[in-house]
Order: C-alpha cells, then structure tokens, then sequence
C-alpha cells in the first residue's frame, strides 16, 4: 500500500495525537525527535537543525549552531514575522537577500502554506511558528506512521466509525441541494435523493472548490495550488545514509520520505512542474540518486501521483475569503482544514474545525 502523499506531523499537533487515542492508533506512529535533517542539493551538502541543541535565541550567537551560511542579523526576520498583519505575504517580510530565506523560510513556508512565499500569508505562518518552534523542542518533534497514513489513520477512522453504526457511501457524490425559507430541504446525489426533516443539520465536509459547485453565490477562493508525490521502487534496507525524513533544498524536490521498499518524494506548490511529468521524474532521480549516493542508476519504476487542488492559494486576499464566509442556509454548517481562519490548511486544521462543531451540538 502507498499513500498518495506524505504529511509532517508535529509534536505541537495535540489534536491529531488525541484523535489518533480516540480510534486508538496511536501505537503506529513514530516518533523522529527534533533534528531535522536537510541536502542542498547545489552545494552538495548534508547539514542538521537540532532544535534540542539549538536554544533560540541563544544559539545565533553560536556559530556551529547555526544554520549553514547565516549571520546573526539574518535572524532577526524572526521578530520581523512576530510583526505581521494580516495584509503582508512572505515575500514582503523576508527578503530573498536573507541568509535563510533559502535555508529556512522558503522550504518552511512552502511545506505549511503549500503556497510559494512571495504570495503566502505571513499571519499565518507566524501563527505556526507560534505553535511550534517558538514553543521549543518538545512541540517540535516529528510524528510519522510506523508503515503507512492509510494503516495509521485511515483505516482506524472507519473502523471507529462503522463501530458507531454509521454508515459511509463512497462514490456517491452530492451533485446540488434544494433551499426553501433560507434551510436546505432536499439532498440530490448521484444515485438518489434525501428530504430533510426540519430539525435535521447539514454538514459540509469539503474543498472550497466543491463548495462553489454547491453554493455557487459564496465568494470562496478559486485558485488552488498542487502537491505533487512520487514513489521510486527501491531496496532501501541498505542506505548509508540512515535518515528517514530530509528536506531538499536548491532543488525540485521538497522532502523525500525513506519507507519499506520506495523512496517518497514531495513537491509542494508545484503549478508550474506538474505539466512537465516526464522530464520532472528524470530530474527527481537524479536528485535522489546524488542524495543517497546511487552513482546515478537507471531510474526505477516509479508511481506520480498529482493532487492539482491540494490546498488554495493561502495569499492574505483568499484568506480573508475564508473568514467572510455568510449568507449560508440556517441548517448547513461547514468545516474542513481551509475554515480555521487562523491557522494554514493541513490534517490538524481539519481535525480541530470537526471538534469545534462537535462541541458546538453536544
């Protein structure tokens, strides 16, 4: 089993470690500590962040902590971030001039917005770092799944919930929905219909993108950004290098994930490389290849899997969209990763904007 992509879970990230008790997985994830591992592709070298080690703001001070090629004063764009509004994207805030623009806030900001950082929303990756790295080391650490996200997540979910006597049905997508008086009456699916009763609640769990399709009056964002995933075939059994999670920089590759048997390899924020599949793979190899030290063999069999609306384009303009959600009918509430206005669109965003509803009806 491959998953179709990969996810950095934190240890800042209670609510996804709390679910994962609820349908009891927990037992099959990891936990990979703080240091990061990192490969500049260019220069050809491997280099650590040790977030144990490393005591900000201390350990500016001390070169061999730093983060290859900075200077004392590139650190200040930190406090610059803690100064944000809503209005400024990334780009305007940290200067591509910066000694960890590349090192740093390039690959943070595209792996949490999945948007590039001349258009991400500096408000919310500040609230990130706020979360996390600001916090120190203990909700720093990485989680990952002992084998796979479908054994650790989504398996234990609809096993949870089929235990609830609830039933899912796949593959019935929700083509529109009848409104009288301001409330949602009728449901029409692709296989049949559901009148509601008038006490009954409506729960939209779905992209923006679906959302238009079903309202399309909202003002919701509409253009999104792609993740490319690809998984290469390999013996990994017997690497050199023993890291299982490094982040890429100076290349096209973002992270690549070591799992049983494949090498995973993410690219976020990807519009203008998913056109070129063919050529991308071949540079990928290569990438990895030189990473691992393969002396560049035949590439192996190999499985692209593009999610073109991964997220939408996390700018301050279609964040701002996501807050004014109105004029929705009484019964319908929505949720999802992209409706938690202050934080960016991943797996604990999703999770928290379900709990709230949940303690909203209980």
């Amino acid at each position: 089993m491959v998953d179709n992509g990969n996810h950095l879970i934190l240890s800042a990230n209670k609510n996804f470690l709390e679910l994962c008790k609820i349908i009891k997985s927990d037992n099959s994830l990891v936990y990979h500590g703080t240091n990061f591992q990192f490969f500049d592709y260019k220069e050809k070298k491997f280099w650590s962040l040790d977030l144990k080690k490393f005591k900000f703001p201390f350990g500016i001070f001390n070169k061999r902590q730093r983060i290859p090629n900075s200077k004392i004063s590139d650190y200040f764009s930190f406090i610059k971030i803690l100064l944000v509004n809503k209005q400024h994207k990334v780009g305007q805030i940290i200067s591509k001039k910066n000694g960890l623009y590349t090192s740093f806030w390039e690959p943070f900001t595209v792996g949490v917005l999945n948007t590039k950082c001349e258009d991400a929303s500096a408000f919310l990756l500040k609230n990130v770092l706020m979360q996390t790295f600001f916090k120190g080391p203990n909700f720093s650490g990485i989680y990952q799944p002992k084998n796979s996200w479908d054994q650790s997540l989504i398996k234990p979910a609809e096993k949870f919930i089929s235990q609830k006597d609830i039933n899912i049905d796949f593959n019935n997508i929700l083509k529109s929905i009848t409104i009288e008086s301001d409330k949602i009456t009728e449901l029409i699916f692709k296989k049949g219909f559901r009148k509601l009763n008038d006490d009954d609640l409506v729960i939209f769990a779905m992209p923006p993108s679906n959302v238009n399709k079903i309202l399309p009056f909202l003002d919701l964002p509409k253009d999104y950004n792609p993740i490319i995933n690809i998984h290469f075939k390999w013996d990994t059994k017997n690497l050199k290098n023993k890291n299982k999670i490094i982040g890429m920089l100076n290349s096209h590759s973002h992270w690549v994930f070591v799992k049983d048997g494949y090498f995973s390899v993410t690219i976020s924020a990807a519009n203008e490389l998913f056109k070129f599949r063919e050529k991308l793979i071949y540079e990928i190899w290569k990438e990895i290849s030189k990473l691992f030290s393969l002396d560049n063999k035949k590439c192996p069999k190999y499985k692209i899997i593009i999610e073109k609306k991964a997220t939408y384009n996390q700018t301050p303009k279609n964040h701002k969209l996501v807050k004014n959600i109105e004029n929705i009918p009484k019964n319908l509430k929505i949720i999802g990763d992209w409706t938690q206005y202050n934080f960016p669109s991943t797996i604990e965003s999703s999770i928290i904007s379900g709990k709230k509803l949940c303690e909203q009806l209980v």
